[in-house]
């Protein structure tokens, strides 16, 4: 398994476990949290919709190393992280 692959699992298995558990009983913790959460489920439904288009694509696109594998094994670890990090500092900018 290479580091794609594992990308890939651990966006498709991991960041959601991750954002179910940051749900569960997100009224008592603070703004952070709050918009970490919706941030990331936002950010990893964005990717999700990105990486089913981009694993429709030709099968001529499918190169190693090419914009097909990042989108297609990245994207959802990325997204995740990427808007879990907006959405928390966006709610403690506005003071949520």
């Amino acid at each position: 398994m290479n580091a794609w692959g594992i990308a890939f699992l651990l966006g498709l298995f991991v960041a959601p476990a991750v954002l179910l558990w940051l749900g569960h009983r997100l009224r008592g913790r603070g703004a952070a949290a709050f918009g970490a959460f919706w941030g990331g489920v936002i950010g990893h439904s964005l990717a999700l919709v990105a990486m089913l288009l981009a694993a429709h694509w030709p099968p001529v696109l499918w190169i190693e190393g090419s914009l097909r594998a990042g989108i297609v094994f990245g994207s959802l670890l990325g997204a995740s992280i990427l808007g879990a990090g907006i959405g928390a500092a966006v709610a403690v900018a506005r003071g949520r």
